[in-house]
């Protein structure tokens, strides 16, 4: 598809579905960009990853797994805390524990006694680095002097806080406590965290579908699936606040050379499956040629839009460094530019201009929105 060829975005319902197909996906960011290609891949069995996905998903579960769990404070200090003065602010979180803050923030006092709350200090005390509950509280009961009633009651509270999962005395358990929270209701899933999370870690896909009694498709599915969970929920409170964009295009200057690029190198790349592509070659059933060829032609159109997108939108991008490079190497002022500026140059459309351009932010000596260097409303 020629750059000239993308048409208004507003003639969409007009046009056929590959052309509608190729516009969407030339407005999306680099990560809607991928949470596309991860559908596709998951859902057309002639694409496959080169760089498989669910093993990177895998790793990551693997890294947050139960073993290696540092000491908690419980462990290092298993007296009662009903014996120390807390002072005046007693429940107040310890100066930096955002972790300790954020729990004790979420709970109504009014709700609680004075003796409940100081369990609750003491359990919020005793999770390990993940944030995971992994003691017995009949244990518990022994060392800290509180009755096991008590500590039951109040670790049930703890467990309803947010981020869901925490206060899960395993991982599993804080998976499918995620799952739960999002309506998820898959016995199935539930039974491969619960029993092959073992086998996820280790990438045996093929003992989990016959165990489980589903397709090796199913299974990778779950992959993605458990991939949008978080195996570490204290994560979620101890990240900074700050939010931090990813720029979809980066700018680089070598000498008096610039340099535009993709910001696409933490994405996954996708390829044809050799193995389906032979298995269509061989196969001698017409139903079956038909649906391998239906899914390598929408194999082939979605890798030839993704090119065509990331073609466009460096063209456009290398179009506006050259009007704005003042701005971008010594932060002068904005040159007065606009989309049809830029579109006539490329001899495109203007529209095809601010899809490129919607969402998408660049960097080089800082990240900035791409819509924001142009001096006329986008």
């Amino acid at each position: 598809m020629d750059l000239r060829d993308y048409t208004s975005a507003g003639q969409k319902q007009a046009l056929p579905d590959s052309r509608a197909q190729a516009l969407d996906i030339l407005a999306m960011t680099n990560q809607e960009l991928e949470d596309f290609l991860v559908n596709e891949y998951l859902e057309n069995p002639m694409l496959e990853s080169v760089e498989h996905k669910e093993n990177e998903i895998m790793t990551s579960i693997e890294k947050f797994s139960d073993e290696g769990a540092s000491a908690s404070y419980a462990e290092q200090h298993p007296g009662n805390p009903e014996d120390e003065d807390l002072g005046g602010n007693e429940f107040s979180a310890k100066t930096g524990d955002q972790l300790r803050e954020s729990l004790l923030g979420q709970i109504n006092w009014k709700e609680h006694s004075r003796h409940d709350l100081k369990i609750m200090s003491y359990l919020i005390d005793c999770l390990d680095e993940k944030g995971f509950f992994t003691y017995d509280t009949r244990e518990l009961a022994a060392t800290s002097g509180y009755s096991q009633e008590d500590l039951d009651r109040c670790l049930a509270v703890l467990e309803d806080l947010e981020p869901v999962g925490i206060f899960s005395p395993d991982l599993a358990e804080c998976l499918i406590r995620q799952l739960r929270a999002k309506e998820i209701q898959d016995p199935i899933l539930r039974a491969l965290l619960r029993e092959h999370l073992t086998d996820l870690v280790n990438g045996q896909i093929g003992n989990i579908s016959r165990h489980l009694g589903i397709s090796t498709i199913q299974v990778k599915e779950y992959i993605h699936l458990i991939g949008s969970l978080n195996p570490r929920p204290v994560m979620d409170i101890q990240r900074s606040e700050a939010s931090y964009v990813v720029p979809d295009i980066l700018i680089s200057r070598s000498g008096d050379r610039w340099s535009v690029e993709i910001n696409d190198q933490w994405m996954g790349e996708y390829r044809f499956s050799q193995y389906y592509m032979n298995m269509m070659k061989e196969s001698s059933d017409p139903e079956l040629t038909a649906y391998f060829n239906e899914r390598l032609e929408r194999a082939k159109s979605v890798m030839g839009w993704v090119e065509q997108r990331g073609r466009v939108i460096v063209q456009v991008a290398e179009s506006v460094l050259k009007r704005q490079e003042d701005h971008f190497r010594h932060q002068g002022p904005l040159t007065p530019m606009k989309l049809t500026d830029i579109a006539q140059e490329l001899d495109i459309p203007y529209s095809t201009v601010a899809l490129a351009v919607k969402g998408k932010f660049i960097q080089y000596k800082k990240t900035e929105s791409l819509q924001s260097l142009f001096t006329s409303p986008v």
